[in-house]
């Protein structure tokens, strides 16, 4: 079996996952992995010692495929939360190519988050998704044709492309979230730390706003919840929480005793810092 990975994170090499990974630990081996799924699995199976993968961006919203696997899939845990700017430029091969585009590639989500810069600029052009921003530069640097690619600075590094337009993201705030996940159980509540939880109610007349009422009860500050459609349950939904802002833990468990009292099913996904880079 070969070494562990220290670090596997969603790639090709180049893409925002990619910067997140170094900006939590520069110095660590690190391995690309081309689907959420399979890097998240080969954290559960031990062949890393962390992932760092995609949760929600300011401007899009929710990573399903993370979220979903985190939920239904996989045993494990969150170890840090990592928010990082996102800055948004077009490649193209060289300056020729800029004047005569007739496709630009990126993730979806890339292109998405330049709606308004490719109507107003390029609303002829073709869009084409690309697996990774990272990929799109790739695509973009060996093209012959005039393409054009949408992407962050580290992949413009990596393959040598300028950027000839640099952020061109709708809203300058554009944030995503990561999250850099463990096989260590990092559940129990810790004072000053987030803490997510997974969990479904029975099938009753106001079990949610009863759910809800407990964190009212014990002050507890509940920052998100999502639902998701239950796997293999149609018209059922599991609810995905985030909370914090408390100063002591015991007050916590207290609270997830009744609320799993109430619950389902309850997953605890980890209690862990939220790291905010410059």
């Amino acid at each position: 079996m070969p070494d562990k990975t220290d670090i596997a994170y969603f790639g090709p090499a180049g893409t925002f996952t990619h910067q997140a990974a170094l900006y939590y630990n520069g110095n660590a081996n690190m391995k690309p992995y081309h689907t959420i799924d399979d890097l998240l699995e080969a954290v559960n199976l031990g062949h890393a010692s962390l992932g760092v993968v995609p949760l929600e961006n300011s401007t899009e919203g929710v990573i399903n495929a993370t979220l979903d696997n985190l939920i239904f899939e996989t045993d494990l845990f969150i170890k840090a939360e990592l928010s990082l700017k996102i800055s948004q430029n077009l490649f193209v091969r060289d300056e020729n190519s800029k004047k005569e585009i007739k496709k630009i590639l990126s993730h979806p989500q890339g292109l998405a988050q330049c709606r308004k810069f490719l109507r107003q600029y390029y609303p002829n052009a073709e869009y084409v998704p690309a697996a990774s921003t990272s990929e799109a530069v790739k695509t973009a640097a060996e093209s012959a044709e005039a393409v054009a690619a949408i992407g962050n600075t580290l992949a413009g590094l990596i393959y040598n492309l300028r950027p000839v337009k640099e952020n061109i993201q709708d809203f300058a705030e554009n944030t995503t979230t990561f999250v850099v996940v463990t096989k260590e159980n990092t559940a129990p509540p810790k004072a000053g730390f987030k803490t997510s939880i997974a969990l479904s109610l029975k099938d009753k007349p106001g079990e949610l706003h009863k759910m809800l009422d407990i964190f009212a009860v014990w002050d507890i500050n509940m920052t998100k919840i999502l639902s998701r459609p239950a796997r293999g349950k149609p018209g059922e939904y599991v609810f995905f929480i985030d909370f914090g802002g408390f100063e002591d833990a015991l007050y916590v468990n207290d609270a997830l005793k009744m609320i799993r009292r109430k619950a389902g099913f309850l997953k605890e996904l980890g209690s862990y810092p939220v790291i905010v880079a410059k």
